[in-house]
Parts: C-alpha cells; structure tokens; sequence
C-alpha cells in the first residue's frame, strides 16, 4: 500500500476523484514549501517548489493499481513526477517544470493554496 497527498481534481469532489474509488481517505494535511498554479490553457492545478509556500490538500492509502492508474492520469515521468516523500510519510505528484513550461509563476500562482474543486463549498476548518 500507498499514501499519496492529493491536491487538486483528485479531492472529494474533484473531477478525477473516481480514480481514488476504494482507496481510503486518511487525512487533511498542508505540503510546505511548495505551491500550486492554475495557467490558463489548463483545467487542472500544477505543483511546483516554492520556499514558503503552502498547499492544502488530502492524504489516501492505494494500491499498487491505483498507483498505476495515477501514474497514467498524471503522465508520470513527463507532465509530473512522483516523489516518494520519506520525511512525509507520502508521495506526490510535482509538475516537471522546464524552459518549455508557459506558466508565469506571480499571475498564475494560487496565492491560498487551495485548489477550488466542483462542488467543494465549504472551507476545512484549519484552512
């Protein structure tokens, strides 16, 4: 088994959410020293370093096969790569970010770290 911290279409109520079906939900949690960004020709978020920053988002335990279909969702080892986070105690996605990449990292940054998911109304009380 898996912990993968999840923080953009993959959370409850997130348009990819069914990919994490059966997979137990542990816990909301803040990913530090990092940020997401939201450029426009996208309709999901983008994870990237960022000294200060912060993410919120959730933490579930899956399989070896929900791990694979993450990988292909993500198209890991191109778009994202998964870093298997031993001080955390998860992995996560992070945007392999080059010179190629179109993101303008002030304008498109999401300055509270939440990604805003479809029916998600309600703010988590440590947010």
């Amino acid at each position: 088994m898996h912990k993968v911290f999840v923080y953009g279409t993959l959370k409850k109520g997130g348009s990819n959410h069914y990919f994490l079906k059966g997979s137990m939900f542990l816990r909301e949690t803040i990913l530090k020293d990092h940020s997401i960004y939201a450029p426009s020709m996208y309709g999901f978020p983008l994870l990237l370093e960022d000294k200060g920053g912060k993410v919120y988002g959730e933490v579930y335990k899956v399989n070896d096969i929900t791990l694979r279909s993450l990988d292909m969702l993500e198209s890991e080892g191109y778009l994202y790569n998964r870093i298997d986070n031993k001080e955390l105690g998860y992995q996560y996605y992070l945007y392999n970010y080059n010179k190629h990449s179109r993101i303008d990292k002030k304008k498109d940054k999401i300055k509270d770290g939440i990604w805003k998911v479809r029916n998600e109304t309600i703010k988590r009380n440590f947010w």
